[in-house]
């Protein structure tokens, strides 16, 4: 029935590629073209996040840094399934499943999550938590509203967070083993900052999974003039 509602959910909003913008089937996750040239290729990239490991299947360039940004910011929502496909495929090789208990994700400012309608990286863990059968729950909350982090010097970022954020529910996540899901991993802060609040609650263990992890040139930041750095990019790329 959920197959069947998709294809006539499809019929009035046609799906597209994530990677190009093409026309695909609501089953799909990405064009033949990209689906040979980027889903094809992407490859496990492990980074450490205050004792806990990251794991992401792309770099954060080229057509996935196009992808997330029209995810992000031109309201493509359905993006995240076929990019949380591609993010769980990385996570079975990662991650013994069995073990996770919850899934969970970095939370959003109301200010932000207002402006922009949805979290991101929300869409991708409630995806996530479906095709994995486990339970998910928004244990984090944003309770100070910082500047972008992209915007800041790498000495800076870790500062701009600090006390940002905080538990909902300590109880929730005690002697469990979460999964903290993003969309993309930079300098680090924002998942260290997560991942430090989450193990004041005592959890069995914490691991993170994002979609792309930036390459040291991407981490470095860009003038605000720069319009691939936009919050609001105009146009829909």
């Amino acid at each position: 029935m959920k197959e069947l509602s998709r294809y006539i959910l499809a019929f009035f909003y046609p799906e597209y590629c994530p990677y190009c913008s093409a026309l695909i089937e609501p089953d799909d996750i990405a064009c033949t073209d990209c689906g040979r040239e980027v889903v094809a290729r992407s490859s496990v990239i492990r980074r450490g996040v205050l004792g806990s490991r990251c794991v992401a299947p792309y770099a954060y360039e080229g057509r996935v840094r196009k992808a997330i940004i029209n995810f992000k910011f031109h309201e493509m929502t359905q993006h995240a399934r076929p990019l949380s496909k591609v993010l769980e495929d990385t996570v079975l090789k990662e991650y013994d499943v069995d073990e996770i208990d919850l899934i969970t994700y970095v939370p959003m400012h109301k200010k932000d999550l207002l402006e922009r309608g949805f979290n991101q990286s929300e869409l991708l863990a409630k995806e996530l938590s479906e095709s994995l059968h486990i339970p998910y729950a928004g244990v984090l909350e944003k309770i100070k509203h910082t500047k972008k982090q992209h915007r800041l010097k790498m000495a800076k970022r870790k500062e701009n967070l600090s006390g940002a954020f905080a538990l909902k529910d300590k109880e929730a996540i005690k002697g469990k083993t979460i999964l903290l899901i993003d969309d993309v991993m930079t300098s680090g802060s924002t998942l260290s900052h997560c991942v430090k609040k989450l193990y004041s609650a005592k959890p069995a263990r914490v691991f993170c999974a994002v979609i792309a992890s930036a390459a040291e040139h991407e981490r470095k930041p860009k003038k605000a003039s720069d319009p691939k750095d936009s919050d609001h990019t105009p146009g829909f790329l």
